[in-house]
């Protein structure tokens, strides 16, 4: 009877049992959220203590004496700059810091594995890195060391006195040379025949026969062995002419520079954006692909090389646009380029009192010639035009001289600078 009566009765324990099912359910959620909440403390202190324990490699940089302690922990440690090998990179395990949840300690650092990787990186870099100055041979000169800059300027004054016999330095220069001006493909390079003649006779006559040429001005192929069987100090070229350098004359004027030679181009069609100017530009880029002209300013050496000028002397109807060169060797010049078309001034001659010669020399009794140049003016009336006038031209050759001579001795006078006397 008394299991009949609690078997009657589960029905109604059934309805009040599931009546406090929404307690068990609560209670239940609340166990779940404590474990929640208190197992993710327990795996973050777990992981702490693991993580704490990762360590980088031993430090290669140099010891960590000199450096200065770390900043603050929260702000974020810039990297150190390693462009210089003389400046220390920290040790990486001093760039180490626990990763942890619940704050950090004032001697806890933070730093994840890619700072780490950086650092070794940067590392690897001051260890690389080499411990002499730059050897750029053709840059700034400051950046060479000075045994293997005397070497460079040593092989190119070897080259340049191979084919001179250059000694001494300004008013007391001598030398013997050979003056050449360049044939090249598609340019009129003898548009001013009697301009080189000119200015190596008046050279010779202002420097009392210290500085001389060996033979007359003479043509040279650009294309061909000579530049380098010959040796000249420089090659002249000149014209009016768009022209196209060939792949011949191209390399051999390239190694005529590396070696030590200069080119002085002298725009016979003056000022910028000539047919010529556009050319030899564009050529010369070919020749020293990572070179570009700069303006030579009026208080470099060229201009008291011989004669002290005060300013660039006026070209051609007044053109006085400034030097531009190229460097190479030693950061010194290699091209000189004078936009003003001084040849047009050295195509007349002087007298014996440096006044453009306007005698006329007879071949017969009805025939002669004059040394005044084709720009001077008319025989009969003897009018200028432009700008040829005695001033002009007696200027334009102490130009002439000035380039003649710094071309001459420019790398002597920087090895004299450093002590060295060849």
């Amino acid at each position: 009877m008394i299991s009949v009566a609690r078997f009657a009765d589960l029905p109604g324990l059934f309805a009040t049992r599931l009546r406090s099912l929404p307690f068990y359910l609560v209670a239940l959620l609340l166990h779940l959220l404590f474990f929640l909440i208190f197992g993710t403390y327990t795996v973050s202190e777990r992981a702490e203590s693991v993580v704490t324990i990762f360590t980088a490699p031993e430090p290669v940089a140099p010891s960590a004496a000199n450096v200065p302690p770390p900043p603050p922990p929260p702000q974020e440690r810039p990297l150190q700059n390693v462009s210089s090998p003389a400046t220390p990179t920290p040790s990486i395990r001093n760039n180490v810091r626990a990763i942890t949840s619940g704050g950090r300690t004032a001697n806890q650092l933070v730093a994840s594995p890619a700072m780490i990787a950086s650092t070794i990186s940067q590392q690897s870099q001051v260890r690389n890195a080499p411990s002499s100055m730059s050897l750029d041979a053709s840059r700034g000169a400051a950046n060479i060391p000075a045994l293997q800059l005397r070497q460079m300027l040593s092989r190119a004054s070897g080259f340049v006195q191979a084919g001179t016999g250059v000694s001494g330095s300004g008013r007391a220069t001598r030398a013997r040379f050979a003056c050449y001006w360049a044939i090249y493909q598609g340019g009129d390079w003898n548009c001013n025949p009697t301009a080189l003649p000119n200015l190596t006779a008046q050279v010779a006559r202002w420097s009392r026969d210290r500085i001389q040429q060996k033979v007359e001005p003479q043509p040279i192929v650009v294309s061909s062995k000579d530049l380098f069987t010959i040796k000249p100090p420089f090659i002249f070229i000149t014209g009016h002419k768009d022209f196209t350098f060939t792949d011949e004359e191209v390399e051999n004027l390239r190694q005529y520079l590396h070696a030590g030679g200069a080119i002085w181009a002298d725009n016979d069609l003056p000022g910028r954006r000539s047919r010529f100017d556009l050319a030899f530009r564009r050529e010369m880029k070919r020749v020293l692909t990572d070179r570009d002209f700069e303006k030579l300013p009026e208080d470099h050496p060229v201009m008291t090389a011989y004669y002290p000028l005060r300013k660039l002397p006026s070209g051609m109807n007044f053109y006085q646009e400034p030097i531009e060169v190229l460097r190479l060797i030693a950061n010194e010049i290699a091209v000189v380029y004078t936009l003003n078309a001084y040849g047009d001034f050295w195509e007349s001659a002087l007298d014996e009192n440096d006044k453009i010669d306007r005698q006329l020399y007879r071949t017969s009794a009805r025939a002669g010639y004059h040394k005044w140049g084709p720009h001077f003016g008319s025989y009969y009336t003897a009018t200028h035009y432009r700008n040829v006038t005695d001033e002009a031209v007696v200027n334009a050759y102490k130009l002439g001289i000035n380039i003649v001579v710094h071309l001459l001795t420019r790398y002597d006078d920087r090895l004299r600078a450093m002590g060295v006397h060849r």
